[in-house]
């Protein structure tokens, strides 16, 4: 080999490792130079977002009495736990006060709402028997457990009722053979499934 020959494949392998080391160390830099400038973009719309926050917070400080208010008046409303106890000695005394008979209280688990799903939900089956206007007066009792029927003793609550289904007392009954037409008629009962 003549000394041009080995000038040139010296020079030919000193521009391959010029190549090999860019590759190897340029491009890994370029992708963290990019990662780095994709990070402080994120960082840079979290802080606006943050800030946006902080405006929007500030707006509401003057408003701030008002708003406890109402989260207090709510937090009254949805109470913290199921108190089932409490729903079903609410519920006795609506039927005692109504004049009807509570026959059986099933309520469901918890569940998130499917209206509101940052309430809880507890579906529960109630049977009560009795005549109509006093069921009526039931139901409009159960509406009223809002407004809480003894406050220091059962907690207010919210309530739906979602269908409510009456059945004649000769339909729920066995057919017993009828007495002379002066005789009093057996009372309706009803079965009333409702959301609390």
């Amino acid at each position: 080999m003549t000394r041009r020959n080995e000038l040139v494949l010296a020079a030919i392998g000193a521009l391959l490792v010029l190549v090999a080391a860019t590759l190897l160390l340029v491009r890994p830099t370029r992708q963290a130079t990019a990662d780095a400038n994709t990070q402080r973009d994120t960082a840079i719309g979290e802080s606006q977002a943050l800030r946006d926050q902080i405006k929007a917070l500030e707006a509401l400080k003057p408003k701030e009495a008002e708003l406890k208010a109402k989260a207090s008046l709510a937090k009254a409303e949805f109470p913290a736990t199921p108190a089932l106890p409490a729903l079903v000695d609410a519920l006795q005394d609506a039927a005692s006060l109504s004049g009807v008979d509570l026959g059986t209280v099933a309520p469901s688990t918890p569940k998130a709402s499917t209206t509101s799903p940052l309430l809880a939900e507890i579906t529960t089956t109630v049977n009560v028997s009795g005549g109509y206007f006093e069921i009526q007066d039931f139901l409009v009792r159960l509406e009223n457990l809002v407004k809480g029927s003894d406050p220091g003793r059962i907690e207010p609550r919210s309530m739906l009722i979602d269908s409510v289904n009456l059945t004649s007392a000769s339909e729920a009954r066995p057919a017993t053979p009828r007495r002379p037409p002066r005789t009093v008629r057996p009372p309706r009962t009803s079965s009333a499934e409702a959301s609390s």
